[in-house]
């Protein structure tokens, strides 16, 4: 499944997941305790936004726009920390997870290896795997020239020639 399909279904599936597991939680340790957690870990998100400057954050929007996806280094730390507080200021737990689990080295390492083999992955076509390349000989192929789109009649020259 290709990256946008994969965000497309994340975007759709995700606030459901957020209501759920806020659910789960708050029957677990209580409503009070759960808005409390809700709450501190999207402050505690803004904090560490504050602290990651103004400068950094401009510069990773920067290259987002200028290289788009490709432009996210994990293995960064500055950036892999914006992301993270990105993710803990968005309400839920589970972008709360995400987020904490970016501040740790080692998750932030495999997920930058994950995502460099998502986004780097060659375009195969049908049948081929990655990395495969065919070569046909000059008699094994022909170039099909193209077609030529086919003029329509004007309504004015349908209506005289009746």
């Amino acid at each position: 499944m290709s990256l946008v399909k994969w965000t497309s279904l994340a975007f759709v599936t995700l606030p459901a997941a957020e209501v759920l597991t806020f659910l789960i939680v708050a029957a677990y340790v209580g409503w009070f305790w759960a808005a409390i957690a809700f709450v501190s870990t999207s402050v505690l998100g803004v904090m560490l936004l504050r602290h990651s400057g103004r400068r950094n954050l401009a510069r990773f929007a920067q290259a987002l726009r200028s290289d788009g996806l490709t432009a996210l280094h994990l293995d960064t730390p500055g950036a892999a920390n914006m992301l993270a507080a990105l993710f803990l200021t968005l309400p839920g737990f589970i972008t709360d997870a995400l987020g904490a689990a970016l501040l740790v080295p080692a998750f932030r390492r495999r997920a930058a290896a994950v995502l460099a083999k998502t986004l780097m992955a060659p375009k195969t076509s049908r049948g081929g795997s990655p990395g495969e390349i065919i070569d046909l000989e000059p008699g094994e192929w022909r170039q099909i020239p193209d077609r030529e789109p086919r003029r329509r009649r004007s309504s004015r020259h349908k209506a005289g020639s009746r």
